[in-house]
């Protein structure tokens, strides 16, 4: 996995899986690299093959902990080129009500 800060905005590729085993140190990883200047996330999703309840919870987690302390217009997280079995639980879980989700046909 790939962090990058750059104009306000948090970028992450290289995600493999993201799920029980990972899910922690992921949250970790992003919280501790926020920029103060944080705008936006964005998580490249196209090399992830899979994603459970605990990575969906960490990615829910990250975007309240991104938005508690920040400018009143917030934070967006921005999921990108997700798989299609990873959209298929985004949406199951109705996540795409919550962060962007953006496909290479969007």
């Amino acid at each position: 996995m790939d962090i990058r800060q750059q104009n306000g905005t948090l970028s992450v590729t290289g995600l493999r899986e993201l799920n029980s085993a990972n899910a922690p140190s992921f949250r970790s990883a992003l919280a501790s690299a926020f920029p103060p200047d944080l705008k936006r996330i964005e998580i490249d999703l196209s090399q992830t093959q899979t994603v459970d309840g605990a990575g969906l919870g960490a990615l829910v987690s990250l975007f309240e902990t991104a938005n508690q302390h920040r400018r009143p217009e917030g934070v967006t997280l921005r999921l990108t080129n997700p798989t299609s079995t990873v959209q298929q639980m985004i949406e199951l879980a109705r996540l795409h009500h919550l962060f962007e989700v953006t496909t290479a046909q969007n």
